[in-house]
């Protein structure tokens, strides 16, 4: 992802390096925290190396984003309170039921239980779905020679 200004307008762009729900939504809300926040241009490119190692020289800019983000998409207070009654049994039926109860997808729970290390990368994979094809209607993908 990346946030910039143009002519004093915020832009942000993203990719769908991880074509999953959970990582689109987190990295849509990241570079929107960039720009709440005031941070400078950010573009976030393999600042963190693979999705399950340790995040390694990363600025207080990006941990700040990063802990706004994760507060938009499920409240902290409730996700700890939700491991606090369910571990050590975390199943995919508890998971979905408390993403219904916070009005999000099960992949958006199941992403930052795995980012907070409750729940392994890989594990419960299907509710992980792809957001490519609910995105591509959107997209112009023929590019500036088509026009």
């Amino acid at each position: 992802g990346a946030a910039f200004y143009l002519n004093d307008n915020p832009v942000i762009a993203l990719s769908l390096r991880y074509d999953r729900i959970d990582a689109f939504w987190f990295t849509l809300m990241h570079e929107i925290a960039h720009i709440i926040l005031g941070h400078s241009a950010s573009l976030d490119n393999d600042i963190y190396g693979s999705e399950e190692s340790e995040q390694i020289n990363i600025s207080q800019d990006e941990i700040e984003a990063n802990k706004l983000a994760q507060s938009w998409l499920v409240d902290t207070n409730a996700l700890q309170a939700f491991v606090r009654a369910t571990k050590p049994y975390l199943s995919q039926t508890e998971i979905v039921n408390f993403a219904h109860k916070l009005n999000r997808h099960p992949g958006i729970v199941l992403g930052q239980l795995q980012k907070v290390g409750e729940v392994g990368y890989q594990h419960l994979r299907k509710l992980l779905v792809k957001v490519k094809p609910h995105i591509e209607q959107w997209i112009d993908v023929s590019g500036p020679a088509a026009a």
